[in-house]
């Protein structure tokens, strides 16, 4: 129940709807147009509109703002050099010691920064340690609270202010007050960062909206409409500086008396559908994709009409979808991605063929042991095909879009199994893949040897090129390992907890190469490890621990160890390891369990390959 004076509150706020809300209508609700965005250093661009901003024309400008307020910071130097992505009156001097973080940051500063960001109530993710998009956003949701431009870069001035007693919770009354002079109409096609806090009271206030995207889509107009119909006004779609205010109230009345929505589920934001009458920059990108594979005539103006409608049902029919003309976000993905078929093309006659259906992580059944038995034979997977699109399938997946020179998604659209099942798909094949993809640093076509200070030669440059790339060697590529190189080897092993002896082992090389390398600022661990290597045919209490891990991150079914396998390293524990090895990006996933190997596995960030 609510106490005497809060209903008096919802008295006035009705009265106030019935007087501004109830009428806000296209009609009669004058709207002032929104002023030119002041593109300089210390720009303040609360909310993004449907109408495109143009990027600065000075072409040595540190950032540009794209049509949905996202900004790219070209020059990292304009922040360290006094850019605050806060408040103006934030103090000069910050006490807490805070340094820079942005996306791809690791570590225990991540970690803090995400459960302050979780206390406060902007980040629906787990405390990692890894900044990752779901962070990125979190920041960009504070950044909105003080109405300055949402960089999603937390700078050392916005953790002081995110850590301080008066950062404001997500939702509460203090919230309201910061951005309440912040609101601007929002509505259909609109998206930002405006968009996306509105989502999230709509959601937090029970009302039915399954995907916070940031983007003004059908679901969130109606999710709109409902509020609006909740105070007995009059409905409508349009997100009113009115409407919003009573939205981010203390006492914003719930849907149905609903006190809090579900999470949504990655199924239910699945759901999105693009149709007749939707616009935005989902409708514009489709229109040019479409457009680009010769299913529609231009121009792409960000309307979903007939003509869209009808180069959908087109690739629809390609992929054996209903031809109804609507896009589902499925069939979105595999149009925007860089496999999809041209209209015509002989790709698109194998998909009709083949039947082929999107198929991605958490998929099953026979479908899915057709793709691993092709993966198989074409040499990017081993074992037996079991029917489960796990971490295995996905990273074999991967080796095959990098052997393409395509986004190694993990994906296996309906138009990458045409690839894949052609009779000239590659074969894997490691000594031809340098060459489309350097920027691996892998030296797939060469035999991997121990290096140590004084060693010379191509072994050598890949090894400084990688840690370079890293972020732990300043100095060229020169192909001589010497006191740098040695210096920049042992910082890696600190951070993996390993001994730091300054020489790089095969299995520390084979590491090296993978996706499971700290950064310099990150540590595995802080003090030095004990791990041995562990291989097919050990036993004992460190086999033990490894299968214990290795079942809690899903590599391993503990139904199928007997109580004398306990402890034994089989072949299904080495099967594991080379499970997992894959997932961690590994070439020679081996199935031996090195202490390299051992150091991720039993380290926080074993989490970012569960299953």
């Amino acid at each position: 129940m609510r106490n005497r004076a809060a209903l008096f509150s919802l008295a006035a706020l009705c009265a106030l709807c019935a007087a501004t809300l109830g009428g806000c209508t296209a009609q009669d609700e004058t709207v002032s147009p929104q002023p030119t965005p002041d593109l300089s250093v210390s720009i303040a661009v609360p909310y993004a509109t449907a109408v495109p901003t143009e990027a600065p024309a000075d072409p040595d400008s540190p950032f540009v703002l794209d049509s949905e307020g996202r900004v790219t910071v070209l020059d990292d130097g304009w922040i360290d050099d006094g850019f605050i992505a806060v408040s103006e009156d934030t103090p000069e001097e910050t006490g807490g010691g805070y340094t820079q973080l942005r996306l791809g940051a690791q570590g225990q500063e991540v970690q803090n920064l995400q459960s302050r960001l979780l206390e406060l109530g902007y980040y629906r993710g787990g405390v990692t340690g890894v900044f990752d998009a779901l962070t990125e956003q979190a920041v960009q949701l504070f950044e909105l609270t003080y109405g300055t431009m949402q960089t999603g870069i937390a700078t050392a001035a916005l953790q002081e202010q995110l850590f301080s007693d008066a950062a404001p919770a997500y939702s509460s009354s203090a919230y309201a007050a910061a951005i309440g002079g912040n609101y601007t109409q929002l509505q259909l096609g609109d998206s930002g960062s405006a968009v996306l806090a509105m989502q999230y009271r709509l959601q937090e206030l029970g009302y039915p909206l399954a995907n916070a995207s940031g983007q003004f889509d059908r679901d969130t107009a109606a999710a709109v409409r409902l509020f609006f119909e909740r105070y007995g006004n009059q409905s409508d779609e349009v997100a009113y500086p009115v409407m919003q205010q009573a939205l981010f109230s203390a006492d914003a009345l719930t849907y149905a008396g609903t006190t809090m929505a579900p999470t949504a589920t990655p199924a239910a934001q699945n759901e999105l559908t693009l149709s007749l009458g939707s616009g935005g920059t989902y409708v514009e990108q489709t229109q040019q994709r479409l457009i680009e594979l010769g299913y529609m005539q231009g121009p792409a103006g960000g309307v979903y009409d007939e003509a869209t409608a009808a180069g959908v049902a087109a690739f629809q029919a390609v992929l054996g979808a209903n031809q109804d003309g609507a896009l589902t976000q499925s069939q979105y993905m595999q149009l925007l991605a860089e496999d999809a078929p041209a209209y015509g093309s002989a790709q698109a006659a194998a998909i009709r063929a083949g039947g082929y259906t999107l198929l991605t992580e958490g998929d099953s059944g026979e479908a899915v042991t057709r793709l691993q038995s092709r993966l198989v034979e074409l040499g990017y997977a081993n074992g037996t095909p079991n029917g489960s699109y796990a971490n295995a399938t996905v990273s074999a997946i991967m080796l095959f879009q990098r052997a393409c020179g395509f986004e190694e998604t993990g994906v296996a659209t309906a138009g990458l199994q045409a690839l894949l099942f052609a009779e000239d798909a590659p074969a894997y094949a490691p000594a031809s893949t340098p060459a489309a993809n350097a920027d691996r640093y892998y030296p797939y076509d060469v035999v991997i040897s121990d290096l140590d200070e004084g060693a010379s030669g191509e072994l050598v440059i890949y090894l400084q090129t990688r840690l370079r790339e890293l972020g732990y060697l300043d100095g060229a590529a020169d192909g001589q390992y010497g006191p740098a190189t040695s210096a920049a080897v042992r910082a890696v092993q600190a951070n993996m907890g390993l001994p730091e002896t300054g020489a790089a082992s095969v299995t520390f090389q084979e590491n090296l190469y993978s996706n499971a390398v700290p950064g310099p600022t990150t540590a595995m661990y802080s003090q030095t490890q004990d791990f041995e290597t562990l291989r097919a045919g050990d036993s004992g209490t460190a086999v033990e621990n490894l299968q214990r891990q290795l079942w809690e991150l899903g590599y391993l079914d503990r139904e199928q160890l007997s109580e004398d396998d306990l402890g034994l390293y089989n072949e299904l524990t080495q099967t594991a390891v080379a499970d997992a090895q894959r997932a961690m990006g590994y070439v020679n996933a081996n199935g031996e369990a090195s202490v390299e190997f051992q150091s991720f596995i039993f380290s926080q960030y074993c989490s970012l390959i569960r299953k």
